[in-house]
Formats: C-alpha cells, sequence, structure tokens
C-alpha cells in the first residue's frame, strides 16, 4: 500500500509530495523545494530510501530541489518523457504530456496493480481552477491556454473520476488564481465543480483562463535560476550572522535593503527610516521577490530569530541567497545607537470612515490589486497596486496626510514604508478588513 504525504509552502501556495511504497522502502518526491530536511525526515521515519525525484514542470516560482536531493541523498533526478514509465519500489509513475500552464509540462499518474491511483497534477489541474498560461509572455498566452482546454478535456479524458489528484499549486500562489484552498481532490469532483472543466467553448474558456492578476518580479527570472541550477545549500540552512546597528547602517549606504519582519502594528511604532516592512504573517518572499531585485543584499530586523530564520527559508527558497544577517537587538539596538527610528499612524476601517465623511484634506491611497479594485472602492481614492507605489509615489501629495489600505493592512503596510522611502512623511496605516467598510454600510465608488 502506498502512502502520499503532502508537504506545504503556506507563503507560496504550493505543495511537493513525498510517495512512498513502505514495503518496498523505496520512496520518491515531486516537484520539490529546495530546503530538503522536511522530505528526509519522512524518508526517516517510513524507513525509506527516496530514489526518485521529479518536476511536474519548471518552476517559475521557487527554486527546484531536485539537484539538493541528488547531493544529499543519491537520489534519481533523470526525466520522464511523455508516457514513459519508471517504478518505485512495486509502484509506477507513467509521465503525461499536459501542457498549459507551460509548454512543457507533465503530470505523473501513480498506478498500483495496474490501476491509476493518483494523479500529481502540478498546474494543469488545480482545485477549482487551473495555473495561469501567461508566464512565457503575452504572445504565448493564448496557445497555452489552447493547450490547457486540450489537456483538461483531451489528454486527461481516460482517467477515471475516482483516481486522487494532488496538484502543487494551490490557494494562495500567484500562479494561479481564482481557485480552493488545499491540495487533494479528486478528477471526478474537479470535472463536476471546476469551471476550466465545465467551460468548453473556446473564446468563453480563454476569457476565463486569461484574466489573471499580475505576477511577481521574480518570476522573470526564476526560470533560468532553474535551468542553470542555483548552488547547493545542503541538508540545513546557513546560520544567519548577527549584525551591529554600526554594520547595518554601513551596509544600507552601501545599497543593502532591510527587511523588517514584523506584523504592521508593531512596524508602526517605530522602525528604521528606509526599511521594508514586510511581515512573517504573510507571503514574505513574493513580496521581497516583488520589490527587490535579486542579488541586492538583505538585512532581515524587528522580528525573533526564529522569524528571521523562517523568512530566510522563504526567502532561499525562491534563490534570494544574499542574506547578510539580521540586525542583531531589533529596534532597541537601533536606538541605544544612537540613530533615528520613525512611525506610522495606525486607524481601523472605520476611523477612515470617519476621516473621509469629514472632509478634511486626506489623500486615500488603495493597494489592492486591479481585480479588487474594480469589485468597489473607498469614494475618492487613488489606486496604485503595491508594486507600483516606488514608480508613482510622485503622484501623491506631500502636503497631507496619505491613509493606506488594502484587503487585510497587510499590503498596506508594505506600501506605507515605501511611501516613507518615496518622502512621505505624514503616512496612515489603515489596519483591518476592508469588508467592514460594507458592514458600516458604507457606499463603495465602482468603475
Amino acid at each position: 500500500m502506498f502512502t502520499v504525504d503532502v508537504v506545504r509552502a503556506p507563503e507560496l501556495g504550493n505543495a511537493s509530495f513525498v510517495v512512498a511504497d513502505p514495503e518496498r522502502g523505496a520512496g520518491m518526491v515531486i516537484d520539490p523545494m529546495r530546503d530538503i530536511e522536511r522530505y528526509l525526515e519522512i524518508a526517516k521515519a517510513k524507513n525509506i530510501k527516496l530514489t526518485h525525484a521529479l518536476d511536474t514542470h519548471l518552476h517559475n516560482d521557487y527554486v527546484s530541489g531536485c539537484r539538493e536531493l541528488a547531493a544529499e541523498a543519491g537520489t534519481n533526478i533523470d526525466e520522464l518523457a511523455p508516457n514513459q514509465e519508471m517504478k518505485v519500489g512495486d509502484l509506477s509513475i507513467r509521465a503525461l504530456h499536459t501542457p498549459g500552464h507551460t509548454p512543457e509540462h507533465k503530470s505523473y499518474v501513480l498506478t498500483e496493480a495496474g490501476r491509476p491511483k493518483v494523479l500529481f497534477s502540478g498546474g494543469a489541474v488545480m482545485l477549482g481552477a487551473i495555473a495561469r498560461t501567461d508566464l512565457f509572455g503575452p504572445h504565448l498566452a493564448v496557445h497555452l491556454a489552447l493547450e490547457a482546454l486540450s489537456t483538461l478535456q483531451v489528454r486527461l479524458r481516460g482517467l477515471p473520476d475516482d483516481i486522487a489528484v494532488y496538484p502543487t499549486h494551490g490557494g494562495g500562489s500567484f500562479c494561479g488564481t481564482g481557485g480552493r484552498s488545499g491540495f487533494e481532490t479528486t478528477l471526478g469532483n474537479e470535472r463536476q465543480t471546476n469551471p476550466f472543466f465545465q467551460t468548453t467553448e473556446v473564446m468563453p474558456f480563454l476569457a476565463r483562463a486569461l484574466n489573471q492578476p499580475r505576477y511577481p518580479t521574480y518570476y522573470r527570472d526564476m526560470g533560468a535560476v532553474n535551468r542553470g541550477g542555483a548552488p547547493l545549500l545542503g541538508v540545513t540552512l546557513p546560520a544567519l550572522t548577527r549584525l551591529e546597528p554600526d554594520e547595518v547602517a554601513r551596509m544600507m549606504d552601501e545599497g543593502a535593503a532591510v527587511v523588517d519582519v514584523r506584523t504592521g502594528r508593531d512596524y508602526d511604532r517605530s522602525h528604521i527610516p528606509g526599511s521594508y516592512n514586510v511581515g512573517i504573517d504573510g507571503p514574505v518572499s513574493a513580496w521581497v521577490g516583488w520589490l527587490i531585485p535579486r542579488g541586492r543584499p538583505l538585512v532581515l530586523a524587528g522580528g525573533t530569530q526564529a522569524e528571521h530564520r523562517e523568512a530566510q527559508r522563504q526567502l532561499l527558497r525562491i534563490g534570494f541567497d544574499v542574506i547578510a544577517g539580521e540586525l542583531d537587538g531589533g529596534m532597541d539596538a537601533w536606538r541605544s545607537s544612537g540613530r533615528e527610528l520613525t512611525s506610522f499612524q495606525t486607524v481601523d476601517v472605520e476611523d477612515l470612515a470617519q476621516w473621509v465623511l469629514s472632509a478634511e484634506p486626506m489623500t486615500v491611497v488603495d493597494v489592492r490589486d486591479e481585480h479588487e479594485w474594480v469589485g468597489g472602492h473607498v469614494p475618492g481614492a487613488i489606486h496604485m497596486y503595491v508594486p507600483d507605489v516606488p514608480v508613482r509615489a510622485n503622484e501623491v501629495p506631500h502636503d497631507a496626510p496619505v491613509a493606506v489600505h488594502c484587503a487585510s493592512g497587510y499590503r498596506a503596510g508594505i506600501a506605507a514604508s515605501l511611501l516613507e522611502q518615496a518622502g512621505l512623511k505624514r503616512i496612515i496605516h489603515v489596519n483591518g478588513e476592508y469588508s467592514d467598510w460594507d458592514r458600516l454600510h458604507l457606499a463603495e465608488s465602482r468603475p
């Protein structure tokens, strides 16, 4: 009897899978990430040898761990051609050509005793969605969307409804939106409920598949990193160097970026001017990878050692390896060194509503994405998606307070730190759920 262990990376909205035949002492990993100790721990607990590691596609959102597993566990990383099979213990794994998310995308069918049991679908099938088709540029987006339609309606047609489906991309992944959270379903359930299976006409399918929000900047060179092979990390992550305030200040003068991983409310109370607020309570890697160029030295600050370690793990997963270290002693040490700390005012949505109704001079900046904005927004607000803030901050008047909000407060905290870097001084960080705007029976503007 085989087992499947799901290994999640919540900040990416992704998962990888350890497939084992415990009776034969053999196993493999599908779509491994770069930090491999969890796979080795599972293998040790099950008393199996990891013999193979396979990727469903060239990843644009994280560094593949196949080379790490080959170096540390001796796994075989030979690629399977479409319809080629291999054995893992008594299990058979067959590759299916399932293009759409990427041109060369493959899914893997696990069979036991000749019967298909599991489909490891990568991005070909997600819970309630498929992975996006525009990562290779707009010139291929329509072509790949048509391939995705053929994958769903033709290439997967021979698989039974009761086959289990384990997708790599899930809810929260920028590789696909609109789906449900989770990493296990059945093909029959998706055929009955997934709108991409239900949409069989070409033009409606294209309209649905190509209606995607933007994706992080670092995706653009992630494929090249995976093709070239990122440096090997080994089983454990490298230690973080503890840095004194003088060292951090010098590094900032030389171009390093300070990433403060505290929650927005803590950051608002006091923080290093010019730092980035990317809280550990959200996807650190996605937003650092969106806003800070790969290769720019990073200093982690504000959090506990465990929080800095988690941020480091996330960043290494996307190949952001130039982490100079962590600020030792946090904001207290920075203050004790005689250096300035700044702060933001923190308010709730109800406070924002009162300000709007008072008609006092104020600029409201909505940093949600375009899909959220068109669903309704605060009257008179400026729309400026978080990644656009550095290049559009000059549109915000400097002679009145600026209140920044998103859907929950997380992205608003990032944007507030970007506005401060752009020279704005009177910044108000709106925390809390934007849905409170509806709860308070306040009118929304719509395009």
